[in-house]
């Protein structure tokens, strides 16, 4: 095993990390972007401090929820306990500055973590290589200005991976408790995360000639589903539901929520565009026929409907059955007329989409960025965007033999989270990039892996 330390490139990472820091104060200072998702978690958090409720804000009390897992609310409730004064604005931003340096500080102990696997792995070289990538990397330096979960979801597939590779080279139990706890986390902050734990617990199968030992592998998944317990209690006494989880709908147990229209939107929708023009929209806020792609409609009759169905759901701006059961009868129309598209044409564009679109999203950049004439300085920028995002994927496809060649199970457990993750990438109805942004640490790993030197000339 190669020992990774710093001695001779320590002016090389100290570089890179100072680099990584002023492009995410960059960010921070200048690009903040506070989502809706990042309202609702802060709402839960100082509901939880105040009333010690886990819960959405009411005009009465607050309600308790479970349409958003702990792990993020957690991290805003312990800034504002540690720094009371950080609550004095109403609109949170004290928080979200706090929070966002925070992130800033997470997203650079992501970089030197997927930097010192691929030094451990791939040599110097490769681990400076990983390092440049990943703290120059726009993408993730964008996110740490969003309070999102997603900087810290990053972190934890980079340690996740970090703790059991240490863990295959010298089995100590505190590396298999470290990735147990990241991969705890992980599930706590998205419910999709566990696909990381599925991905990365068989490397603690330990071999012995022919006989393969199981007990350490499951000692760790035993101790990733711990977190989860006072959660599914929780929502068992609460809601008298089995919930571990947040449910796909994104809402409480008896609350109304839309399958008419996400139906139908399953018939067209690929990219982001759509995701946002309606989406997220329907039905609170109008949505405008002519705003969605053709492919939504088949024949005249279609669109007709579709726009009398859209123009009932903004006039009332609730749910309504008769709407729901309108568009229901819509898809299905249109999944009999082509199931090939609506099944497996549709999903794999989507994710293509969220694998190849710009990653721009959290940016001040139009939607349809692609319009030159309209914006040709957004167009060249998204442009450039899409082709670093394109690098990266090239980069890590190059790297992958060599990866396999010098870390075969390390390697196989990280492409199998991102087979898994696509998988589940299909099933979605909303194309949203930034559900890829996950495979980057992975990505970086083995792309490190094309730039390390051959064998036979890394130095010891």
């Amino acid at each position: 095993m190669r020992k990774v330390h710093w001695r001779g490139a320590g002016f090389l990472v100290a570089a890179f990390l100072l680099a990584g820091l002023v492009l995410r104060w960059y960010f921070v200072q200048y690009q903040p972007f506070v989502a809706g998702d990042s309202s609702l978690y802060l709402d839960i958090s100082q509901n939880w401090i105040d009333a010690h409720i886990y819960g959405l804000s009411t005009n009465a009390a607050p309600r308790p929820t479970l349409i958003r897992l702990p792990g993020y609310p957690m991290v805003l409730a312990a800034i504002q306990l540690a720094v009371p004064s950080s609550s004095a604005a109403p609109d949170g931003s004290g928080v979200f500055r706090l929070l966002m340096w925070l992130q800033v500080l997470v997203d650079l102990a992501t970089c030197v973590l997927v930097s010192r696997l691929a030094w451990r792995n791939f040599g110097r070289r490769a681990g400076l290589s990983a390092l440049a990538m990943s703290s120059l990397c726009p993408f993730l330096a964008n996110y740490t200005a969003v309070p999102l979960t997603e900087c810290f979801v990053l972190f934890t597939v980079a340690l996740a991976f970090w703790a059991a590779d240490l863990w295959r080279r010298q089995p100590r139990m505190v590396w298999l408790v470290v990735a147990a706890l990241a991969l705890g986390y992980s599930i706590l902050l998205r419910p999709d995360q566990g696909l990381l734990a599925a991905a990365v617990i068989p490397l603690f199968v330990r071999t012995s000639g022919e006989r393969h030992t199981w007990r350490f592998a499951l000692l760790c998944a035993s101790l990733t589903l711990l977190p989860l317990v006072p959660w599914t209690v929780r929502n068992a006494r609460t809601f008298h539901v089995f919930q571990p989880l947040s449910p796909k709908s994104a809402t409480d147990p008896g609350e109304p929520y839309a399958k008419g229209f996400p139906h139908w939107y399953r018939t067209f929708a690929i990219d982001f565009t759509s995701t946002e023009d309606a989406y997220w929209n329907y039905p609170e806020i109008a949505v405008d026929a002519a705003d969605l792609p053709t492919r939504a409609y088949d024949t005249p009759q279609q669109r007709a409907t579709a726009t009398r169905l859209l123009h009932q759901a903004a006039a009332a701006k609730k749910l309504r059955p008769d709407v729901e059961s309108g568009f229901d009868k819509l898809a299905a129309e249109r999944i009999h007329a082509h199931p090939f598209r609506y099944y497996v044409a549709l999903p794999i564009a989507r994710l293509v989409n969220m694998l190849l679109h710009p990653r721009i999203e959290m940016l001040p950049i139009d939607e349809r960025w692609w319009r030159f004439r309209l914006h040709p300085g957004q167009t060249v920028f998204a442009t450039a965007y899409a082709a670093l995002n394109l690098a990266y994927m090239v980069l890590a496809a190059l790297g992958l033999r060599s990866a396999f060649r010098v870390a075969p199970a390390l390697s196989a457990s990280m492409c199998a989270f991102v087979l898994l993750r696509c998988a589940l990438l299909l099933t979605l109805d909303n194309a949203e990039q930034r559900y890829t942004l996950e495979f980057l640490p992975v990505f970086f790993f083995f792309a490190a892996a094309w730039f390390a030197r051959p064998p036979g000339r890394e130095a010891a």
